[in-house]
């Protein structure tokens, strides 16, 4: 007997069933074991709703075209593969620096961006880099020079690195996202 089952029989009208008969107790347990299964299963579709979670992972996946064309062959662990379809979802679009940085941090990397500017009379120095021509459109996107994602409890599946190095995922998103007619850099390590 199980409590939800308890719990139907006593539903019912003390003085019209018995609760007890085994024909009727059948019937209850085979309620509540198809409410139970129910309720497990409408657990499983609300955890998958929510792309964090990692449920439905293979799904979320194919509905966003992942993983990126630049990223075939590389192996991700499921974190990382977590963080791109967030990435993803929540990549509406932009052309700020504050965009960049926030799209980087939700791929688990802290970057800064420099932008480049053309010499101009009095506000450049002696000294000064001039950054004439393409360099208007030029900006870098610094970033450590190693990145690690470590493997988190509940975030890793059997088989995943405990620890991963690399900038790929990236660079691929960014080259994706940024404007057309710009030209972006990337910076590792002490700039």
């Amino acid at each position: 007997m199980t409590a939800l089952a308890d719990q139907l029989r006593l539903l019912l009208p003390p003085v019209s069933y018995d609760g007890t008969a085994p024909l009727l107790s059948a019937a209850i347990e085979a309620e509540a074991n198809a409410l139970t299964q129910s309720d497990v299963q409408a657990e499983a579709v609300y955890s998958a709703i929510f792309a964090d979670s990692g449920m439905g992972l293979a799904d979320w996946e194919r509905v966003l075209a992942l993983p990126d064309p630049c990223l075939f062959g590389v192996a991700q662990s499921v974190r990382q593969r977590v963080q791109a379809v967030v990435s993803k979802l929540q990549a509406r679009g932009g052309q700020s620096k504050s965009f960049f940085i926030a799209l980087a941090k939700s791929l688990g990397y802290d970057i800064t961006i420099t932008t480049f500017r053309p010499a101009r009379a009095g506000i450049a120095r002696a000294g000064d880099a001039i950054y004439g021509g393409d360099w208007n459109y030029a900006w870098r996107v610094n970033a450590p020079a190693v990145t690690v994602s470590y493997a988190v409890a509940g975030m890793s599946a059997a088989g995943d690195p405990l620890a991963a190095w690399g900038n790929k995922s990236l660079e691929c998103r960014l080259s994706q996202m940024k404007p057309a007619e710009s030209i972006l850099l990337f910076g590792y390590g002490d700039n």
